[in-house]
């Protein structure tokens, strides 16, 4: 077999805006105008999309080259292509959006450093390269994709049911392009605080605490049930052999649709599987991503697959419906695309086949279920009861945890349904819902220091 090593983060080099000294930081924003961010939101005010999330995972590298919100010429080239101007490959649109009235409010224009403001105080800059508009519909549109256009993989037209469609039909007209810096470093909560491991920090813990060579990402949105760590065990072979010495937990953290686990069980859901030794600890990391997920299934795979290069992974699984919500896409879209290639959707090959493409190596996973005769987890065709095989479903899961009645040890380890439970009390509610996504878009993830904004 040959030598695996940590792969160089896409694009070659780890983007890392952000500012430690504050005499520096208060130079760069001494005079210059301010905006305090603001959530998109659905029409209804539901808050679905904070930009402050998006400009984190730019500074800390996360995205990587991306270093902040697009020009139009690259908002196209993203679009029609999935790439970047400099070539390498990139699937969505990161934009700063704001409505005309604001803009014409703040009078700047191209050359100017706007500080933009969060919870009251200066968070990060954006220095301003282009101004222009877009139609938010156009670009929602051609984000995911249509069934003529696309018809690989598109299976239905996205509409108002889609959370990803819906944020970028909800941006704002106006685009302020240009690259962001965070000039006043953030806190995080807990329990966020002990799972935040940006690229390079968690590149760095891999190679020389962890020691491990090969690491295998797994995407969760969810509270992990057997089936999700059956899927890592058999993704990851974590007995001593390859070819994954580690598994990266990768979670999303953000605004999510309706029915969704809160972001505090997920990670401390998939923390549980590591602590009570469901899975063994010395090969098992628990780590977050501050995205406003879109539920883009082969799109956000490479996303997916660029966050997760970035951090130092090898692999990266990718099961049956990765990141979807609904019908709109093939349930094996994803599994498409990283094995033969989406040319609708630019690739004629493999994201990791092609030239500034991705260096992660793709492990599709087959389906998991339940068989009532061997009384266990089953995988693909490991077992020969195929006949009487019984699929792991989310909304019975979901139902059980409504009503208060912990799921059997087969289905959900007791302690973690217990995180379920913890957090449940917090919110009075076991689920995402409009009363959570109010009090996350208020609270957010992080507290910032107190900071002035210098006169000039």
């Amino acid at each position: 077999m040959p030598l695996i090593k940590m792969p160089p983060p896409h694009g070659g080099k780890l983007v890392e805006r952000v500012v430690k000294k504050r005499d520096i930081a208060e130079k760069m924003i001494a005079g210059c105008p301010t905006y305090e961010l603001k959530p998109t939101t659905l029409p209804d005010g539901t808050p679905i999309r904070h930009v402050y999330r998006e400009i984190m995972s730019v500074c800390y590298g996360f995205f990587s080259p991306v270093e902040g919100s697009m020009v139009q010429n690259e908002l196209e080239r993203v679009l029609n292509e999935r790439r970047l101007l400099s070539e390498w490959i990139f699937p969505y649109p990161i934009l700063f959006d704001i409505s005309e009235e604001d803009y014409k409010a703040l009078d700047v224009k191209e050359g100017d450093r706007l500080v933009l403001m969060l919870k009251g105080q200066p968070f990060a800059t954006l220095d301003i390269e282009e101004v222009y508009k877009i139609d938010p519909e156009d670009v929602a549109t051609r984000t995911f994709g249509t069934p003529e256009k696309n018809p690989e993989v598109v299976r239905e037209p996205f509409n108002e049911k889609h959370p990803g469609y819906m944020i970028y039909k909800m941006h704002n007209p106006v685009i302020l392009a240009g690259k962001y810096t965070i000039v006043n470093e953030p806190k995080f909560k807990e329990p966020f605080d002990r799972f935040w491991f940006p690229p390079s920090k968690c590149r760095e813990v891999i190679k020389n605490e962890k020691k491990w060579r090969t690491v295998i990402a797994h995407q969760t949105r969810n509270v992990p049930h057997v089936g999700h760590e059956m899927l890592m065990k058999c993704a990851a072979y974590t007995g001593d052999i390859e070819p994954c010495h580690g598994i990266l937990v990768n979670a999303i953290i953000g605004a999510k649709r309706r029915g969704d686990y809160p972001d505090e069980a997920i990670l401390e859901g998939h923390e549980a599987v590591n602590k009570y030794g469901y899975i063994k600890p010395e090969r098992h990391m628990v780590t977050f991503t501050l995205w406003d997920m879109r539920y883009g299934n082969p799109i956000e795979s490479l996303l997916h697959g660029v966050i997760r290069q970035n951090m130092g992974c090898t692999h990266h699984m990718f099961g049956r419906d990765h990141a979807a919500v609904g019908e709109y896409y093939d349930m094996y879209a994803t599994q498409i695309l990283w094995s033969k290639g989406i040319p609708s959707f630019g690739f004629e090959a493999p994201p990791n086949e092609v030239d500034y493409g991705l260096k992660i190596i793709p492990q599709n996973m087959a389906e998991f279920w339940y068989c009532p005769i061997c009384q266990e987890i089953a995988y693909s065709e490991s077992c020969g009861h195929t006949d009487a095989k019984q699929k792991f479903s989310g909304s019975f899961l979901r139902g059980m945890v409504a009503e208060g009645i912990m799921p059997p040890r087969v289905v959900m380890r007791p302690e973690v349904y217990k995180q379920i439970v913890k957090w449940w009390k917090v919110y009075n509610y076991p689920f995402v819902n409009r009363k959570y996504l109010d009090i996350k878009n208020k609270e957010l993830e992080i507290d910032l220091p107190a900071m002035e904004v210098p006169k000039a």
